[in-house]
């Protein structure tokens, strides 16, 4: 998209303006042909212009990299608060949406939500934004630098996925996603688990997981341009299918099993509730669920030692054995 600046922008809608008038004037003036010309002249140019138009101000939150996230605040527990917020209200409101994630809303408000993100802020969305926001989740992981899982670890999993039967799949998988960044092992989980509970609801949504992964294997992998790219987005088609139908052996849960999902047949209660970032936060709890080990501080180190010691000095005078706590469990 063509960038251009805010002085430029101003002198193209002032000219929008005065050619809406003056052409207003010659159209009362003259036929109602030259009024049906003029109508499509103004609708054209109109459209031109927005698509000539960018944000003054470069985004926040859509198109940079996660670690900018992280510096200026806009992150919490390894998560986007955008994609947090946006992962809640369709799992409050969405999930008996029909064509869910197929259908994009209207650009006007994907604008105005993707705009509100940006500013720091968390847009009010009702019943009628599912379709809009779930949009705007799917632009943000397009967006993503270098894609939701890196060009070297698409590689190997698809590479692993191609050779290993069924039997020994899982555990190659597994060992491979595990060694992925930490914030974008934490968003594939978020995402992966959240798709599920749409394709459970898929006989409301007609989102099965073979519709979920024809719409985000090309997204969760950026596939370079190439003679093989067809071919190889095909390939993440299928390796996202087979991870949705898998998830259990391959990623931990680390989404909130007490949050509420609503049915086909449950009403929109709260379908104006405004989702701030603390409730985003309060929603995923990757220290109690995460799989990879907890970070260890002073004192877990030194608990350690202590169990250690104690443990040698017990076998040395034929006392029990005290087992040392895991390195998750320490906090």
């Amino acid at each position: 998209m063509l960038t251009v600046s805010k002085e430029f922008n101003v002198c193209v809608w002032r000219n929008v303006i005065h050619f809406m008038f003056k052409g207003t004037l010659i159209v009362t003036y003259n036929s109602h042909l030259l009024d049906s010309c003029m109508s499509t002249h103004l609708l054209v140019f109109s459209f031109l212009t927005l698509f000539l138009v960018q944000e003054e101000a470069p985004s926040k939150v859509f198109g940079v990299p996660l670690s900018h996230l992280r510096k200026t605040g806009l992150m919490r527990q390894g998560l986007p608060l955008a994609l947090t917020h946006l992962v809640g209200f369709l799992e409050k409101h969405g999930l008996s949406t029909c064509g869910l994630f197929r259908v994009g809303g209207t650009v006007l408000r994907q604008y105005e939500l993707r705009k509100c993100f940006d500013r720091g802020g968390f847009p009010k969305m009702n019943v009628e934004d599912v379709h809009s926001s779930a949009y705007v989740l799917k632009h943000f992981l397009r967006t993503l630098p270098g894609g939701l899982i890196p060009e070297p670890f698409m590689i190997e999993l698809l590479k692993v996925f191609k050779m290993f039967r069924l039997s020994k799949r899982h555990k190659a998988v597994k060992k491979i996603l595990d060694t992925i960044p930490e914030e974008n092992y934490n968003i594939l989980c978020l995402l992966t688990f959240f798709l599920s509970r749409v394709a459970a609801a898929s006989h409301a949504n007609r989102m099965t997981t073979t519709n979920l992964s024809i719409e985000f294997g090309p997204i969760i992998f950026h596939v370079p341009q190439g003679p093989t790219k067809l071919e190889e987005e095909e390939m993440c088609i299928s390796f996202t299918e087979y991870m949705l139908d898998n998830l259990r052996h391959l990623l931990p849960n680390i989404y909130p099993q007490a949050s509420a999902i609503n049915t086909a047949g449950d009403a929109v209660s709260e379908a104006e509730e405004d989702f701030t970032p603390k409730k985003c936060v309060q929603q995923v709890l990757l220290a109690e669920t995460s799989s990879k080990p907890a970070k260890i501080g002073r004192l877990g180190r030194l608990r350690r030692r202590f169990l250690h010691f104690w443990q040698k000095f017990g076998s040395r005078n034929g006392r029990c054995k005290v087992e040392p706590s895991g390195a998750g469990d320490v906090q």
